[in-house]
């Protein structure tokens, strides 16, 4: 949570790796886990299993319409966020994979040679610092992005799931292209889980907490809440709260009212439908 009086810094979006992940003596068990978290067998091993059972099968790396549909009504302001993660959730989806340098030796001619070659889930870093994990609407968006990636077609939900099993919050659709929007911890959860999402500021849930945690404090008129980051690109955090005060309030009592109603907004209701918050103080009557 921070507090500010002007407009937020603008943070960089989420943008191409600049080199590619070092290889790691977990990856092949880490792939292993993602793989399991796509796959649609029920725990069941692959093997002598029929490629016809691939949904994607005959997937030519388009965009799905209804995707870039939702993604258009969005940006034109005819829709909510909530009608592109609803797009996500019945569209299918590209994961990007990168080959890595495996095991190298040395031919008979004396040259050094990878023996062996392993594929690297990509993540990256977000402008918070946390992991981000990449996903695609296109083959095209994902070669633009990384021309070394190599698509693997997954649902929208078992995406969401797989990154959620790797403890990765944050999902981005098509970063560093038009269509870039960007799923926080609360969106990626709901499509894991199967659950309808609405953003934080109009959440009825959030907005009942957020009222209910100033009913006792005389110092506070108002709260109301909005989005802070209403682009979906991460330039921001996600809510942005406006919190109008009343006059004359000393600093002593300023930060021991911002404590208190730090405590109450930790509650469940905030803290798992709400991915990260600033706090914007106005001086009332």
């Amino acid at each position: 949570m921070s507090r500010d009086t002007d407009e937020p810094e603008e943070r960089p979006a989420v943008s191409r790796p600049t080199e590619r992940p070092a290889p790691s003596a977990a990856g092949a068990d880490r792939l292993a886990g993602f793989a399991a978290s796509l796959a649609d067998s029920a725990g069941q091993p692959w093997e002598g299993r029929e490629f016809g059972d691939n949904p994607y099968a005959g997937d030519d790396g388009a965009a799905p319409a209804a995707l870039l549909g939702a993604l258009a009504a969005f940006r034109a302001g005819e829709v909510g966020a909530e009608a592109v993660v609803e797009a996500v959730r019945a569209s299918r989806v590209l994961i990007p994979l990168v080959a890595e340098r495996g095991e190298e030796g040395e031919s008979g001619a004396g040259l050094v040679v990878d023996k062996a070659q392993e594929l690297s889930i990509v993540t990256v870093a977000g402008p918070d610092g946390r992991t981000v994990l990449p996903v695609f609407s296109s083959v095209t968006a994902m070669h633009t992005w990384n021309p070394a990636a190599r698509p693997v077609p997954a649902a929208g939900p078992r995406a969401a799931l797989a990154a959620a099993s790797e403890g990765t919050e944050v999902v981005v659709l098509d970063p560093a292209s038009e269509t870039e929007f960007a799923l926080r911890r609360p969106a990626v959860w709901a499509l894991a889980q199967g659950r309808p999402w609405l953003p934080s500021h109009r959440d009825p849930a959030v907005v009942e907490a957020f009222r209910s945690s100033i009913g006792s404090e005389l110092g506070v008129l108002d709260v109301r809440l909005t989005a802070g980051d209403p682009d979906h690109r991460l330039r921001a955090e996600e809510l942005l709260v406006l919190l109008e005060l009343t006059g004359g309030l000393t600093q002593k009592e300023l930060d021991a009212l911002l404590a208190r109603l730090a405590q109450r907004w930790a509650a469940e209701a905030i803290a798992t439908r709400v991915d990260s918050l600033r706090v914007r103080l106005a001086s009332g009557v």
